[in-house]
């Protein structure tokens, strides 16, 4: 049975973090550890999952999904909470079930690759990874099904992906796999809205499709030879541009139709005061976007710069002042730096 490692980054998220944790915890996949990366500014967070880890009687946890989340987990869970600093440079190898690390939020990507540098140097050869979104809750049997996916499979170069589902309408797909068009620069997700009547169980993904980030499944042998997350993308589009970098190194991406993973589908975005941060959201999927197609598809810049100025436009109009000449500077530093 490989092992899975299993990454998870929070910010100011703890209900979602501890909901989603309580779900993996009933697996029914016995062999896995999971990290989580505290990107929070103060300690609210660490607070919290330090005390649901450690007391049975934690309260004020609510799911739409009880019959995977409770009853909750038997405490105290063997854990760890280190800092970053301290977790970057020992040598120790760590065997808690669960390791909490405070970092200091350098985007999404710079968070992953706190833990998937620790898996590389760690790691088996044989292990597994799941990079999964705080804001989830999984089926018992979605990390088994994923992990038998690679079993099943001599040749490991995939990067997969699970049946996403809304978490408030389980039984609507959000997503099975992204479409990105290069011209106009925007995405699709495949199935999204439509009721999940197993039209996607043989599902295979084109060459222009992609994983959605709020799941991928990958053997540590990507990370070997494809590398770790680009973290030029504070937020957004790294999974795009993980996805093609791996192309390059012969890696396709597939679907694995039994394994369900419900997303609250934006929950997991920065917050300011217990709010969503549609400002910091709006900044980096404008500014990423051209980063994004500039490094990979510099020929559609044209087409994708036409449909990045009519959305600054629009949200001139809207009188969102601050965000057009925030992300019209920061459009400008990405077309004028060398990549």
């Amino acid at each position: 049975m490989d092992k899975v490692y299993i990454v998870i980054v929070n910010y100011n998220t703890f209900s979602d973090t501890i909901e989603c944790l309580e779900s993996l915890l009933k697996s029914d996949y016995g062999n896995f550890q999971v990290f989580v990366v505290d990107n929070s500014p103060n300690n609210a967070s660490i607070d919290h999952l330090s005390n649901w880890i450690n007391n049975d009687n934690y309260a004020g946890l609510h799911s739409k999904f009880e019959h995977l989340v409770f009853p909750l987990q038997v405490k105290p869970i063997s854990h760890s909470i280190v800092d970053e600093a301290d977790f970057a440079v020992t040598d120790e190898i760590h065997n808690e079930n669960i390791i909490i690390i405070r970092a200091k939020n350098r985007g999404f990507a710079a968070a992953n690759n706190i833990v998937l540098n620790y898996i590389l140097q760690n790691g088996e050869d044989s292990s597994l990874i799941w990079v999964l979104n705080n804001d989830t809750v999984v089926e018992k049997d979605t990390l088994r099904n994923l992990a038998e996916f690679f079993q099943r499979n001599e040749d490991r170069r995939y990067m997969a992906g699970a049946r996403l589902r809304y978490y408030d309408k389980p039984g609507v797909i959000q997503a099975v796999a992204g479409n990105y068009n290069i011209w106009l620069g925007k995405h699709t997700h495949i199935g999204e809205g439509e009721e999940d009547s197993g039209q996607y169980d043989n599902y295979k993904p084109g060459k222009t499709d992609y994983i959605v980030g709020a799941s991928l499944f990958f053997p540590k042998l990507f990370i070997e030879e494809a590398g770790l997350m680009c973290e030029d993308y504070f937020l957004y589009f790294e999974e795009l541009d993980w996805i093609k970098t791996g192309a390059k190194h012969g890696y396709s991406v597939a679907l694995v139709p039994d394994a369900v993973v419900y997303h609250k589908a934006g929950a997991s975005i920065t917050r300011k005061n217990g709010k969503k941060d549609l400002f910091t959201a709006e900044y980096y999927s404008i500014t990423s976007r051209v980063r994004f197609i500039k490094k990979w598809y510099p020929y559609s810049l044209i087409t994708v710069m036409m449909g990045v100025t009519f959305a600054l436009i629009k949200r001139l109009m809207q009188g969102k002042f601050s965000l057009v000449k925030k992300a019209s500077i920061g459009v400008a530093r990405i077309l004028f730096t060398k990549i």
